[in-house]
């Protein structure tokens, strides 16, 4: 069971530039670099949504999607003080990229025979380069947030036959929320706030510097 990314599906029949000219990391929630890598992914994959029906090959898939990862694993890693909406994020952004590499809008191609099969296959656990390992389990196991409590399970998703792809349902596999980060025993327990990572009233220039440059990389690509 894998996970939608929030703010891309949010944007979902918006223009990539409109997107991201209209996020605002402050009211999502989250701070303003990862938001900015999640959102740069979200809009690569929604256009090469359109754009992989021309493609004959999975190489050019793999490698536009395991540039986004890298970029938000770095992302988030570089948050000075992230808190557990800012992991939440991060995670749901990899675990629908994990869910969209394979559906029919990437290497689950009808078309792509073993060659998708292989696609997917060489990047799972076990595989020849694992991605999860590369790119989820840095974010999932982030010694800051030991304290915290967020939840760190795998974003539950749902098929959405109209797109070929998945919608998130907003709780994850071991029942915490995909919003907030909150694990079960806090929802369930409305008294138990989610502790916040201390603020450092605002984001480092270099993050911003790199999270813009992201996004503006993503609009580039579906001009």
């Amino acid at each position: 069971m894998y996970a939608q990314f929030t703010l891309g599906r949010r944007r979902m029949g918006m223009s990539p530039a409109a997107a991201a000219t209209s996020f605002n990391p402050i009211t999502a929630g989250i701070g303003a670099g990862v938001g900015l890598a999640t959102a740069a992914a979200s809009m690569w994959m929604q256009n090469n949504v359109r754009k992989n029906n021309a493609k004959s090959a999975t190489t050019a898939i793999v490698n536009g999607l395991e540039e986004q990862l890298r970029n938000l694993r770095d992302a988030y890693l570089s948050e000075r003080n992230p808190s557990c909406a800012d992991q939440r994020a991060a995670l749901n952004l990899y675990d629908e990229a994990w869910a969209w590499l394979q559906s029919p809008a990437a290497c689950g191609q009808q078309g792509f025979g073993s060659a998708g099969d292989a696609c997917v296959a060489d990047r799972a656990p076990g595989g020849r380069w694992p991605w999860k390992s590369y790119y989820r389990d840095p974010m999932a196991t982030d010694p800051r947030m030991a304290e915290l409590g967020c939840d760190t399970g795998l974003s539950v998703l749902l098929p959405n036959f109209n797109t070929g792809t998945y919608m998130s349902t907003g709780i994850t596999s071991t029942g915490g929320s995909t919003q907030t980060g909150a694990n079960a025993a806090q929802i369930q327990t409305p008294a138990a706030a989610i502790p916040a990572a201390p603020s450092s009233g605002s984001t480092s220039t270099p993050l911003l510097i790199g999270a813009a440059a992201l996004a503006a990389f993503a609009i580039a690509k579906a001009l």
